[in-house]
């Protein structure tokens, strides 16, 4: 997971740190919040008082995973002034966000089960309540200018992310022969080769 939150405390940290592990290994619906409490050293009562329990833990983790995904994301997308740049540094971020952190990224892309689900609804609806117009607007203003050509809506998040987040998953799960540094290289290229405009050279 990300590093430790001074804000949250060294107690906090830990005990996010070993519901993720047990998340992890055993799926979120399987892990009792004794399993928790077992491998972070802290009391029941501790991990209630601070998170409200085994929902409130999953919600923590999935938030401030994706909470800091996204703002790589948005770093990637705005921070620079021509969109092949753009494009190439969303999918290294993807790529190196998901190596730096393998537990949270497996987390994060198994978020199925009903209770986890509901845990993390609001709070996730929050987050994207500013994320997505700003991925919107960066889209639609190059477009305009040509340098990114018109796609629908929706095939936005498949041209972009889906053969970086279809090869992290490989990787993730050990199926892959190529390291994600080598792999960054042409998922990048075929990224951005996917969503270039007529004008993108001007």
């Amino acid at each position: 997971m990300p590093g430790p939150d001074a804000a949250r405390g060294e107690r906090q940290n830990a005990i996010l740190s070993a519901a993720l592990e047990c998340f992890t290994e055993r799926g979120f619906a399987a892990t009792t919040v004794e399993e928790i409490r077992k491998r972070s050293g802290a009391s029941v009562g501790s991990i209630y008082h601070h998170f409200g329990g085994k929902e409130g833990l999953a919600a923590e983790l999935y938030v401030d995973g994706l909470g800091g995904y996204q703002a790589g994301l948005l770093e990637s997308l705005e921070g620079r002034p021509h969109p092949e740049a753009s494009i190439r540094a969303l999918v290294k971020h993807h790529l190196r966000w998901v190596e730096s952190n393998p537990a949270l990224a497996k987390f994060l892309m198994n978020r199925r089960e009903t209770e986890l689900r509901l845990a993390t609804e609001a709070r996730v609806r929050e987050l994207n309540r500013d994320f997505f117009p700003r991925v919107a607007a960066w889209m639609e203003r190059h477009v305009h200018s040509g340098a990114l050509r018109p796609v629908p809506a929706d095939l936005w998040e498949p041209l972009l992310l889906g053969p970086s987040q279809e090869f992290a998953r490989l990787w993730l799960a050990g199926r892959t022969r190529i390291a994600l540094r080598r792999a960054e290289r042409e998922l990048a290229e075929a990224t951005w080769n996917a969503v270039r405009g007529d004008r993108a050279e001007l």
